[in-house]
């Protein structure tokens, strides 16, 4: 499980273990998700062994193991700040005041 308190190196190599599990559930080895994914069987060791990759490797390797819904976690949702939809209105704000409770 992914926490905050994790350093990098740690959080690469639970991706690195998560990935590997991925290729073993689709029943692939490492030569065989390297050919689908077009990057090289190196790339899969080193992703699986926690060491960094490049994005569009990472992409590649979810893509050839139809796991790229995993990136829908990257979507947010935009926030417009009342600042904004003030000024967008016409009303600017002259200041803003704290509240103290």
């Amino acid at each position: 499980m992914i926490d905050y308190f994790m350093t990098n190196e740690a959080l690469l190599r639970y991706i690195g273990q998560q990935m590997r599990q991925m290729r073993i559930n689709a029943m692939m080895s490492q030569q065989q998700l390297a050919d689908r994914s077009g990057v090289s069987r190196a790339t899969v060791v080193q992703i699986e062994n926690g060491k960094g990759i490049k994005m569009e490797s990472m992409i590649a390797l979810l893509r050839a193991m139809n796991k790229l819904e995993l990136l829908n976690n990257f979507e947010t949702q935009a926030v417009i700040s009342p600042l904004l939809i003030a000024k967008q209105e016409g009303k600017t704000p002259k200041r803003i005041r704290t509240r103290h409770d």
